[in-house]
């Protein structure tokens, strides 16, 4: 039975997890309940997900682990827009590296399936690929022993597991014997691309060189080794999740979430976002119209 998409994040628990963790962090989405992931366009049925937070020896490398279970009826796109993060993917007897996607994300689900994933933070898979990032963008390769263990050894390790719990303690143990020294041009490639998405004034690679104190050549040259795309890449990549994410859970107007993102026309507006997501903001607007079951509403923006 097709179900709506679940979705659940916590910390690892160190009782069930011996040695992985320390216990919720500051910052656990879970003892606020799930929060709202930005990036995927739409909520496919039959689908569910969840994410567990690392410890915090792993912290300033894994942002996080995840995880995707199907099962469907007939077969179903998923779609997102993704961040300018590295993953490493296991699903069946395969591991790979997917690099930063440039374009939408698109993926076909068919019948019953599930992988587990590793989010690392912007700039800190360098640390344990040794070449620059930008040679995996918008590519995904096979794992090796990037992660410190042969890679047979983990896809059978972690296909003897039942539960992504499972799977991301033993992640969290193979990922600390082998973790690697975060150098400082990764941990000021991470640093800068969070205040990027945090950061409401910081809309253009000018803002962002201003704000560090780098040259725009300079920001260029670090985001490319580290993170794989441009600053102002980037830039564009964080507002356009925003604008998705409004249209689809806010009765705002293409014009007033243009405006809120410091577009200066609604035009210009329209042509990142089609030129990415591949439909006009207005058409994103009624497909999600009539995909909701019939007398419900997006719910209107809470003022903040």
């Amino acid at each position: 039975m097709a179900t709506s998409l679940g979705e659940s994040s916590q910390s690892l628990p160190g009782s069930a997890c011996k040695n992985a963790t320390d216990g919720p962090r500051d910052t656990d989405a879970s003892c606020a309940g799930p929060a709202r992931v930005r990036g995927p366009l739409g909520r496919p049925l039959g689908t569910e997900t969840g994410r567990l937070l690392p410890s915090r020896e792993l912290a300033s490398f894994v942002e996080h682990y995840w995880w995707v279970r199907w099962d469907l009826p007939v077969p179903t796109s998923t779609e997102v827009l993704t961040y300018p993060s590295v993953h490493v993917v296991f699903e069946g007897e395969e591991a790979r590296i997917f690099g930063v996607v440039r374009a939408k994300f698109t993926r076909q689900l068919a019948g019953r399936g599930e992988v587990f994933g590793i989010k690392f933070h912007p700039g800190t898979f360098r640390s344990f690929y040794g070449r620059p990032i930008i040679e995996l963008t918008d590519r995904s390769l096979p794992l090796g022993d990037e992660l410190g263990t042969p890679v047979f050894q983990l896809i059978r390790e972690l296909g003897a597991l039942p539960t992504p719990l499972e799977r991301a303690c033993a992640v969290e143990a193979r990922l600390r014997s082998a973790l690697p020294e975060l150098d400082h041009d990764a941990a000021l490639a991470k640093d800068l691309v969070e205040r990027v998405r945090t950061d409401a004034n910081l809309r253009s690679v000018d803002a962002l060189s201003e704000a560090c104190g780098l040259p725009p050549r300079e920001l260029q040259r670090l985001f490319r080794e580290y993170v794989g795309v441009g600053p102002k890449w980037i830039v564009c990549r964080f507002r356009l999740q925003e604008a998705a994410e409004l249209l689809e859970t806010t009765t705002e107007t293409v014009a007033s979430v243009a405006a809120s993102l410091g577009y200066f026309d609604q035009a210009h507006f329209a042509r990142d976002f089609k030129s990415v997501v591949g439909v006009a903001p207005s058409e994103y607007v009624a497909r999600l119209r009539r995909a909701l079951p019939t007398g419900t509403h997006r719910p209107r923006r809470r003022s903040t």
